[in-house]
């Protein structure tokens, strides 16, 4: 080939390879460019992804299901998460739920039921006697030869949105029955149009995603950040009941109200959904709330009402309660219905022309109106008649595997008056309350568990309230532990603003007196025995053993009652406040390296219980470890900065160690940071007196003698502290009443007849002296004033041998030798 033709040939093959690597270098950057797209996008991702890992790693942030998984007595098993409710309303707001623990993988022979819902569910304010319990029991005597567990899946505070969560860990937990009883926080709960928990009503897409994101250590340290930079003040940022919610009033027809609706019905769907692909069948109910002894916690009028509406409607109004305080129910009625003309939506109007109804014998208007009363409460506590039929239409069409039970309609088919019966206040159950709803749950239980009970029980007969109440330990110092937490309760707002405020109180110390009237060394006596009665039968049932626990504790039996209570921790080892209960007991016994070693237990189940930190420190106190102690209670108020006592435990460390200033003012702060709870007013008003602030310790006595009215040591300290600051006029009452509820209390006697004596009524003083002698014959005080008071009611000759009494048992008293000398001179003896 010639020189020129190979030179055309390379020409040739240089344009043809130019061809080929021009596609291949448009190739190369399309790669180049989708690489760069990747790494934009999966490199945040894999960041985040490591970010993760090392939190979990490290062991920060919290899990958010509702079980746990762990090792005990050599079995898996799941107990409930103390901190499941933290992403749902922040570290210091969150409750906690029932405790349990119950095996991982479920035995063939066990029937395992669910209870899902929220306070009304859970069994507030009694767990121990609560809905899951009372189903229990009433299956367990039923089918004894079935073992059943019935498991607590209800917090207090939750709504939808939570138990939507706690709904898909139920699925994975083998649960062979799920209840449904939910409604009455879907407004003020998480997410709701009257929550003070965050957002007020978003897209149901931004809060699953939020939910989402908090499931994730990742987006638990975000939100951490959030809150503190946030910083809500004290007072905001702890749990305050009702009493949180008074500022976030929602009407009816706030437009809000559709959004809730429509969560509420999509969550309800997806929660049974989750139930029909775990297998289990499902009993749903309709919620029912107190109508007819509940008047609304607040009202509106319409807005937009002219001046001159407004002001005709409020001169009807208020005619028309003359009217019906003055027992004219017809005019009242009238002139409720003239202002309904004008404005039908304000809540307590309505409740009122129920009440006129009533007295008027047409029920069924009565309870049109108490039905309107409530779907118009602006503050929006209870289960409305739109989220009740949301329920109804979901449940009538659930499937072959669901089952409907409409309790709201129970309840108001009952006889009129019984709501006060049935109802502690606006939606919780009283324990006849609790029977009556799983009376109506329990039939719709068995028709889905079907041939697994065992035999045909549809002729059985259904347990008593009696037998339930023997099962559960349930005896009259269960009801009035109930009746002094409702009598706390309802000292606050917004109970304090309800139309029957003072009847209701009223009431419900009229029931606690008759309860408080009756001998309470028999009272607890019986109690023990009914509830080793009921462990006979349920010899592993913690709940019993924790109640018996408390009442051999309160009858002085310090080492069965750490039997008990050591019982309690091995059936439910989760159970922070049993671990605290064992370390009280257990400090009573002055065992305090035990008692310190419980409450570390009870801290390592929940960090965040300022109690069980307040118990340590006062238990290192008492072992002598002052700087541990101090550490404690310093904990507890960085905790929870409202917390009153651990101020107090501080102070006292303080004062110790000659830190006056500081002691000054941690007591400043626990008399400003009071706990509202007797027992605790009591410490208060004690330390109070100590230092000289009579007033202050006036105070504190009496208000928690609000609280804990029928409690004669109370009235007590109260009379002491009324006599040092000056109040004589109120002593008497106050140790008279300390004598009446407690005829055995020396004390109470004793102080009680010396004041009538100082007011000049020796023969009454005689007799409380007389009781005091007989309860301690060798109180030569006692038989002395008895002597004094006789010769000064004009019984001499009874005196007489009163101080000789006095005078064989102390022949030095000169005070009894002048009196009887006095006495024989002035009988010519």
């Amino acid at each position: 080939m010639s020189r020129r033709s190979r030179a055309r040939r390379a020409a040739s093959n240089g344009k043809s390879a130019a061809k080929m690597a021009a596609p291949v270098s448009r190739r190369t950057r399309r790669r180049l460019w989708l690489f760069r797209a990747v790494a934009v996008l999966l490199g945040p991702l894999l960041f985040l992804v490591v970010v993760e890992l090392f939190l979990r790693w490290t062991g920060f942030g919290y899990p958010t299901a509702f079980f746990l998984e762990r090792r005990h007595d050599g079995r898996g098993v799941l107990v409930q998460n103390n901190q499941v409710g933290w992403r749902f309303f922040g570290r210091r707001m969150a409750r906690i739920p029932t405790p349990l623990c119950i095996d991982r993988k479920k035995g063939s022979d066990t029937l395992r039921i669910f209870v899902l819902g929220e306070s009304a569910a859970f069994g507030d304010p009694q767990p121990a006697f609560g809905l899951p319990r009372m189903i229990e029991a009433m299956l367990n005597l039923r089918h004894p030869e079935v073992r059943i567990e019935v498991v607590s899946a209800a917090m207090t505070g939750i709504n939808s949105h939570a138990i939507r969560a706690i709904a898909r860990d139920c699925a994975a937990a083998d649960g062979d029955v799920w209840v449904i009883y939910m409604g009455n926080n879907e407004v003020v709960g998480p997410f709701g149009a009257g929550t003070v928990f965050g957002p007020a009503t978003p897209p149901l897409p931004l809060i699953r995603a939020s939910l989402w994101v908090k499931s994730l250590r990742t987006g638990q340290l975000l939100d951490g950040l959030r809150a503190a930079v946030e910083a809500l003040p004290e007072e905001s940022a702890e749990w305050g009941g009702m009493t949180m919610f008074l500022e976030q009033q929602v009407r009816a027809d706030d437009p809000r109200m559709r959004t809730v609706y429509h969560h509420f019905e999509r969550n309800l769907k997806d929660i049974l959904s989750i139930a029909r692909k775990s297998g289990a069948g499902v009993v749903l109910s309709t919620v029912a709330v107190n109508l007819e002894d509940c008047p609304p916690f607040a009202s509106s009028l319409r807005p937009g009402l002219s001046k001159e509406e407004e002001a005709r409607w409020i001169a009807l109004f208020r005619a028309g309660v003359r009217a019906q305080e003055a027992g004219l129910a017809s005019e009242a009625a009238l002139r409720f219905a003239e202002a309904a003309a004008i404005d039908d939506t304000m809540a307590e109007l309505r409740y009122r022309q129920a009440q006129c109804a009533a007295a008027l014998g047409r029920s069924e208007e009565a309870r049109e109106h108490f039905i309107a009363a409530r779907d118009l409460d602006t503050l929006r506590f209870r289960c409305d008649s739109r989220l009740n039929e949301v329920t109804r239409a979901i449940g009538r069409q659930g499937g072959e595997r669901v089952r409907f039970v409409d309790a709201a309609r129970v309840f108001e088919s009952t006889e009129a008056g019984a709501a006060g019966e049935l109802f502690y206040e606006h939606v919780h159950l009283t324990f006849e309350g609790n029977y009556l709803l799983a009376r109506a749950l329990v039939p719709e239980i068995e028709s889905l568990l079907g041939s697994r009970l065992g035999g045909n029980n549809a002729s059985a007969r259904w347990p008593t309230l009696d037998q339930c109440a023997r099962r559960l330990g349930w005896t009259e110092l269960s009801r009035y532990e109930a009746l002094l937490e409702m009598n706390r309760r309802l000292m606050d707002p917004p109970f304090t603003g309800q139309l029957n405020h003072d009847a209701r109180l009223q009431k419900l110390r009229a029931r606690m007196e008759q309860i408080a009237g009756a001998d309470r060394g028999a009272t607890v006596r019986d109690a023990v025995a009914r509830c080793e009665a009921a462990l006979r039968t349920a010899p592993n049932d913690p709940w019993l053993f924790r109640q018996l626990a408390s009442l051999q504790e309160q009858s002085g039996d310090f080492a069965e009652a750490e039997k008990s209570a050591r019982r309690v921790v091995q059936l439910l080892p989760a159970s922070s406040a049993d671990w605290s209960q064992l370390g009280l007991i257990l400090v009573r016994e002055e065992q305090y390296d035990a008692a310190a070693a419980a409450f570390q237990k009870a801290l390592e189940w929940d960090s965040q219980d300022v109690w069980t930190l307040q118990n340590l420190a006062q238990c290192r106190v008492r072992q002598g470890r002052r700087e541990e102690a101090q550490r404690g209670f310093e904990q507890a108020v960085r905790l929870k900065p409202a917390f009153g006592p651990a101020w107090l435990g501080l102070g006292r460390l303080h004062e110790e160690a000659g830190r006056i200033a500081e002691a000054e003012e941690c007591y400043r702060k626990a008399l400003s940071h009071r706990i509202l709870r007797p027992q605790d007013l009591a410490v208060l008003g004690r330390l109070c007196a100590l230092r000289g602030w009579h007033d202050a310790a006036v105070t504190n006595f009496l208000d928690a003698l609000k609280l804990d009215p029928f409690n004669p040591r109370l009235h007590l300290e109260a009379g002491r502290s009324l006599a040092a600051s000056g109040r004589s006029n109120e002593v008497l009452e106050h140790y008279g009443e300390a004598a009446r509820l407690a005829p055995d209390l020396l004390e109470a006697r004793y102080l009680y007849g010396l004041e009538l004596g100082r007011r000049g009524r020796p023969a009454e003083a005689a007799v409380e002296f007389a009781a005091a002698v007989e309860i301690m014959p060798s109180m030569v005080e006692a038989r002395l004033n008895l002597a004094i008071a006789l010769s000064q009611a004009g019984r001499p000759a009874e005196a007489k041998v009163e101080l000789e009494r006095v005078l064989r048992q102390s022949p030095t008293n000169g005070v009894a030798r002048r009196h009887l000398e006095e006495l024989r001179a002035r009988t010519n003896d």
